[in-house]
């Protein structure tokens, strides 16, 4: 049980540390590709805490309180946050900024096409 418990919790870290690189990497628009890995991360991360939390919390069972119950516990909540606020927010800002890129690019193509 040592062995899962620690797997779980070091897959746990590194996927919520990928996640906030992720989060980075599109409120600065490195890659317009990552909203799309976000969106899959996102799904697959919230599906494995829902499942957790079920079968950890069920009132079925008795279970000791871990700090991996603590940790999870708590991201799940980060994650109902940045589900909620941050990815509305970066959407916004995602159209926003491609509104204004498109908005000056057809100003260039207008100007260099009425130079000629």
């Amino acid at each position: 049980m040592t062995n899962l418990y620690e797997f779980q919790d070091k897959v746990f870290d590194y996927v919520t540390i990928f996640t906030y690189i992720l989060y980075i990497v599109i409120a600065l628009g490195f890659s317009a590709s990552a909203p799309t890995y976000l969106d899959d991360l996102l799904f697959y991360t919230k599906m494995y805490i829902s499942l957790f939390l079920i079968y950890r919390f069920n009132p079925f069972t008795i279970s000791k309180f871990t700090p991996l119950d603590a940790k999870i516990a708590y991201n799940a909540g980060i994650f109902l946050l940045f589900t909620t606020l941050l990815n509305s927010v970066l959407v916004n800002y995602i159209n926003t900024f491609k509104m204004v890129v498109q908005t000056s690019i057809d100003k260039v193509k207008a100007n260099f096409v009425s130079s000629f």
